[in-house]
């Protein structure tokens, strides 16, 4: 629950603090005195969105810090352990900073953090029902959101939203593969063509290089054979000038002399190294001279090989050396495009199976709506008569969604109601008093309520346009509410504001040129003065007086 609030340049508010107590707290004040002003610096803490205009004329920062008793909260302890922001306290402290220039900045637990964590943290903590409300209860969306809630259906849901998305995406893919259709048939067709015109020259790869290195080989083979002759002939052929021969007869000179110079070592030494070169090179040369084949024959069906290789390179517009890998390109592009109408195959039956779970789970969450939507009609229905609407009747129709798979189930949620004997029940978009619609949309709240695991519940004005025995009969509604959850309550109504085991009053006060806000919670006769305040006005006689302590000696 929340136990403390402190509250510095916000607005009108200089400095706040206040020390929050469980059950239903009431918030009061003279129209204009800024009751709201409460509620929207928790709402700002709490990460609603900022503005430099919030911060008080003439200072630098608002500062708003909100603690939270945490120890019948395992939800929030098990949130705060798994975003590292638990610290071992029964107390969670949230803070928020704005800049007189609209930057902000959030703390949890003294932790740095974002906003979207900010309100998942709130999610678990608090619940805010606005005097803005109305509008949103006429929407489908929400009814359906709060029947929702209500019966607790968050793994129904989540699991028709999963299977949603998983049909609809799949859907989207077997579309875009049907439209390529003609267009895959086309290219296939052409693919394999091409992919038969290369097969039939046998491809390898790194043929090109072979064959040119070969034909340059054959091409040039009679300057080839003379010039290998006159190598082999200098190194070794010609008696006595050769090559091999003058090297040896060099050597010969230099050993006979080498023991009177330690440089010819060297030299010898080089010398060997390279009479065992050249004759290596002539023993290679001369087995190449003796298998060398210069055929002819194969000269012209290279010539020819390399003419198709170049035909076909001209034609697909590549490197004759690329035409393998250009084959292996568009049959492997070819195996994708014949495997496309196996994907098909698999993807239907992939939808197949999700449309059946999709059915299977839309219906466990329609007959679970049909069971708690019976449940909470009469609830309501209940409240609707306690706030002297003895002929209401409330109803929730199902009305079957025609859109295919969709995300929220087989059926549209539609809160129907009717406050007199004879009248249809009608949608509560069409109910036409405010004052009816403002008690409906109450025990709509209250009904839903009862059923939060959120401990705190924040009711803004929401007994708007009820006055009189009502009046007095929501007070009590709210306290019953404050014996399960801790409340606050922005009220303008006497008859509620005697039911709040705690008071708090905003007052609006002028001091030199500056408007300042402050909230401070009341004792009792304090309280009692307050009560009196709101039955008679400016004017606070004996009998106002009196009425106010007659209504609390009622509670």
């Amino acid at each position: 629950m929340l136990i403390q609030i402190d509250i510095t340049n916000l607005v009108t508010i200089q400095q706040v603090h206040l020390d929050l107590q469980a059950g239903t707290t009431v918030i009061t004040g003279e129209t204009g005195a800024g009751k709201s002003i409460l509620i929207d610096a928790i709402e700002l803490a709490l990460g609603s969105r900022a503005t430099g205009d919030m911060v008080r004329a003439g200072q630098e920062k608002a500062d708003i810090s909100i603690t939270f008793d945490i120890r019948k909260l395992p939800d929030v302890k098990n949130w705060l352990q798994q975003h590292d922001l638990y610290d071992d306290s029964d107390e969670c402290i949230i803070r928020r900073t704005v800049q007189k220039d609209g930057r902000s900045k959030s703390y949890i637990n003294s932790t740095p953090s974002t906003l979207q964590l900010l309100r998942e943290l709130s999610d678990l903590l608090i619940n805010i029902h606005g005097q803005h409300e109305h509008q949103a209860l006429f929407k489908p969306e929400t009814q359906r959101e709060m029947l929702d809630k209500y019966a607790g259906h968050h793994d129904f849901t989540s699991s028709v939203a999963n299977l949603s998305r998983e049909w609809h995406s799949v859907t989207a893919i077997l579309e875009n593969l049907r439209k390529a259709n003609h267009e895959r048939t086309s290219r296939g067709e052409f693919l394999r063509f091409q992919l038969n015109e290369l097969e039939e020259l046998q491809l390898s790869a790194d043929e090109f290089q072979a064959l040119d290195n070969e034909h340059k080989k054959l091409a040039n083979s009679g300057e080839l054979l003379q010039n290998m002759n006159l190598a082999l002939n200098n190194l070794s052929e010609q008696e006595n000038h050769n090559a091999l021969s003058s090297l040896n007869h060099a050597l010969g000179a230099l050993e006979n002399v080498q023991q009177y110079d330690t440089k010819i070592q060297a030299w010898v030494d080089n010398m060997r190294s390279a009479i065992i070169q050249l004759s290596d090179t002539e023993n290679e040369l001369r087995h190449h001279l003796e298998h060398i084949d210069l055929d002819p024959e194969r000269l012209q069906w290279i010539e020819a090989r390399i003419g198709s290789l170049f035909d076909m390179s001209r034609k697909h517009k590549v490197k004759p050396e690329e035409l393998f890998a250009l084959q292996q390109r568009i049959a492997s592009e070819l195996s994708v495009l014949n495997t496309s109408e196996e994907r098909i195959l698999e993807l239907e039956q992939q939808r197949q199976t999700i449309a059946a779970n999709y059915e299977k789970s839309a219906k466990k969450l329609s007959d679970s709506r049909a069971k708690f939507a019976k449940k909470l009609t009469k609830e309501i229905t209940d409240i609707i008569h306690e706030l002297s609407l003895p002929h209401g009747k409330f109803h929730i129709e199902f009305v079957s969604d025609v859109a295919a798979f969709s995300p929220f189930g087989i059926e549209k949620i539609i809160f129907q109601i009717t406050t007199n004997i004879g009248q249809p029940l009608q949608p509560l978009a069409k109910v036409a008093s405010g004052g009816e619609l403002s008690r409906i949309s109450l025990a709509i709240h209250m009904a839903t309520a009862e059923q939060h695991t959120i401990p705190t519940l924040i009711f803004d004005e929401v007994d708007v346009g009820i006055s009189g025995g009502t009046a007095e009969i929501v007070g009590k509604l709210l306290r019953r509410l404050g014996t399960t959850h801790q409340l606050l309550c922005i009220t303008h109504l006497p008859q509620v504001a005697a039911q709040g085991q705690q008071h708090l009053l905003v007052e609006k006060r002028h001091e030199k040129e500056a408007t300042f806000s402050h909230i401070h919670a009341l004792d009792a006769k304090e309280k009692i003065h307050e009560l009196a305040r709101m039955l008679g006005g400016v004017e606070i006689t004996k009998k106002t007086i009196e009425h106010a302590k007659e209504m609390l000696e009622k509670v």
